[in-house]
């Protein structure tokens, strides 16, 4: 039985998945998968994955978006594939630190439905001193998604969250993923459609800098983001 699936959705990070996949193995966890949902990357990230499974671990496996194009989307592939009654999602670029994983995890067995890795709560933050811009940055996009959804929790664009299985499979008609951020997709319908019969809980996470490759942060993933925004303010006036 699984209990936990980890999905991990990449685009070209064969530079940090093994280390991460070797990571996740060590950090004291049963009862688990791990399913990297690659976008087909060129770099031949899915190779190293099913080179790394086929060495003896079976746990891992890779699927391949071969749908619409996104972090999102890959994401909820990730997720359909699943056979843990928590789903789990977390970067594939070591910023997302494993020792946080175990806690996040952790807040199931007190009936949480919905676990948001936040970087703004107690025992949350950053590894080390990052760009003042960077940070300016998050929290402008923090705040917008507060004040124009009325989201009351600290890191709505956190990356590293969990949901029961059937939460998710509730929501999934719903869910038109697009952009970067699924889980505030997620979270709005949670929210919008239980209310507070849907019990959201924060878990401080490590946020660290990445170790190799660049960032898929630009100019086009910010103007998505908005028109997201606007989306799902419309559809929560709705």
């Amino acid at each position: 039985m699984v209990t936990y699936s980890i999905v991990i959705p990449t685009l070209n990070e064969r530079d940090n998945i093994v280390e991460l996949l070797g990571q996740i193995g060590h950090c004291g966890l049963s009862n688990y998968e791990i399913i990297v949902a690659d976008e087909n990357s060129p770099d031949g990230t899915a190779d190293a994955v099913n080179a790394y499974a086929a060495a003896g671990h079976p746990e891992v496996r890779a699927v391949l978006n071969d749908g619409d194009p996104g972090l999102s989307p890959s994401i909820v592939k990730g997720f359909e594939t699943a056979r843990g009654e928590i789903l789990c999602c977390m970067d594939g670029d070591l910023q997302h630190d494993v020792g946080s994983l175990p806690g996040v995890l952790s807040e199931f067995n007190g009936g949480a439905d919905f676990v948001i890795g936040s970087r703004y709560v107690k025992g949350g933050g950053f590894a080390e001193k990052w760009n003042p811009c960077r940070i300016l940055i998050s929290r402008t996009a923090t705040l917008m998604a507060r004040v124009m959804l009325g989201i009351k929790v600290a890191d709505p664009m956190s990356g590293f969250f969990a949901i029961r299985r059937e939460l998710f499979e509730e929501l999934r008609p719903a869910l038109t993923p697009r952009g970067f951020k699924i889980m505030l997709e997620l979270l709005c319908l949670a929210v919008n459609r239980k209310g507070d019969t849907v019990r959201v809980v924060e878990h401080g996470i490590i946020f660290n800098r990445r170790k190799h490759g660049e960032s898929k942060l630009t100019a086009r993933v910010a103007a998505e983001y908005l028109q997201m925004l606007l989306a799902l303010r419309r559809n929560r006036q709705a």
